[in-house]
C-alpha cells in the first residue's frame, strides 16, 4: 500500500504550517469568489450547475473516500468513521440538499455547516500531513461542506429567519440529546460532548462538569446569532442595492 494511503504518520501535522495555509487560502478564496460571483451563479445555469455537481462530488469522495480507507487499512471503528459528528451529519445533508435544494435541509447546513467546519479548518483535529489522503480528505471535505452551504444560500430563495434560527437550535438540541445517550452507551465522543477534542480548540475554554455543557449551549447560540446577523447583514445590503438601481433606471418612455 502506498504510503500516502497507509496508517504510518510519515510527516506529522503542524498547524500554520505552509501546507495548512495554503489550504486556508484556498478556502477563503472560493468563498470570496462565490460571494463575488453570486449573481452568475444565480443567472447562469450551466455555471451553478456545474459548481453544484463539483461540490456534490467532493462530498461524496471525501466521505466514501473516508470508508475506504478506514477498511483497506483494517482500522474502521465507529466513532472516527461513523458519519455522527457535527461536520459529518452536515456533510450528509449537504450532499441533499445539492441534490433536491430543500429549504428547510439548507436552513439547516446554513447553521451547522459553515462556521463550524471554518473553525474545524483554523484548530484542525488530523495528524497526517501534506500529501497524505487523510490530509487531503480531511481538508477538502470541510472546505467542500463551507463552500456548499454558502453556495446553496446564494442560488436559492432560502431566506434565514430568527425564527428559523431558533428552530435550527432546537433539532440541533434534540440530535444533542441523542448523541449524549449514544456516547453514554458506547463510550464514543460524538459532538465532544463526553470531552473536548485532543488539539486545541474554543471548547477549551468552556470548563469542566455542568458548566461546560452550559458554557457549550451559550457558544452554539451565540454562533447562530452570528450567523444570522451575517446574513440580516448581507441581505440589507443586496436589498438596498436592489432599490438603488431600480431607483436610478431610466423609465423607457
Amino acid at each position: 500500500m502506498p504510503q500516502w494511503f497507509n496508517l504510518e504518520i510519515q510527516n506529522k501535522f503542524e498547524v500554520l504550517s505552509t501546507s495548512h495555509l495554503i489550504m486556508l487560502g484556498t478556502l477563503f478564496a472560493v468563498l470570496v469568489l462565490l460571494l463575488i460571483n453570486h449573481k452568475n451563479l444565480t443567472m447562469n445555469t450551466r455555471l451553478q450547475q456545474i459548481t453544484r455537481w463539483s461540490l456534490f462530488s467532493l462530498l461524496l469522495i471525501a466521505e466514501v473516500g473516508h470508508t475506504i480507507w478506514g477498511l483497506a487499512n483494517q482500522n474502521w471503528n465507529m466513532e472516527d468513521h461513523a458519519p455522527l459528528h457535527l461536520c459529518g451529519v452536515a456533510s450528509l445533508l449537504a450532499m441533499v440538499a445539492l441534490l433536491t435544494y430543500n429549504k428547510k435541509i439548507i436552513q439547516i447546513i446554513y447553521f451547522i455547516g459553515i462556521i463550524p467546519a471554518i473553525i474545524t479548518l483554523l484548530t484542525p483535529e488530523v495528524f497526517y500531513s501534506f500529501p497524505h489522503f487523510r490530509f487531503m480528505k480531511f481538508f477538502l471535505h470541510h472546505m467542500a461542506l463551507a463552500w456548499a452551504g454558502v453556495f446553496l444560500i446564494l442560488v436559492t430563495s432560502t431566506t434565514i429567519t430568527f425564527r428559523s434560527l431558533l428552530e435550527m437550535f432546537a433539532y440541533l438540541n434534540v440530535y444533542a440529546a441523542f448523541i449524549f445517550i449514544l456516547n453514554r452507551l458506547i463510550g464514543t465522543n460524538y459532538l465532544f460532548l463526553a470531552s473536548t477534542p485532543d488539539v486545541s480548540t474554543p471548547l477549551d475554554i468552556l470548563g469542566s462538569g455542568v458548566w461546560y455543557y452550559i458554557n457549550l449551549e451559550l457558544f452554539c447560540f451565540a454562533l447562530f446569532l452570528g450567523m444570522y446577523g451575517i446574513y440580516r447583514l448581507f441581505a440589507r445590503n443586496s436589498f438596498t442595492r436592489y432599490s438603488s438601481l431600480r431607483k436610478n433606471k431610466p423609465i423607457n418612455s
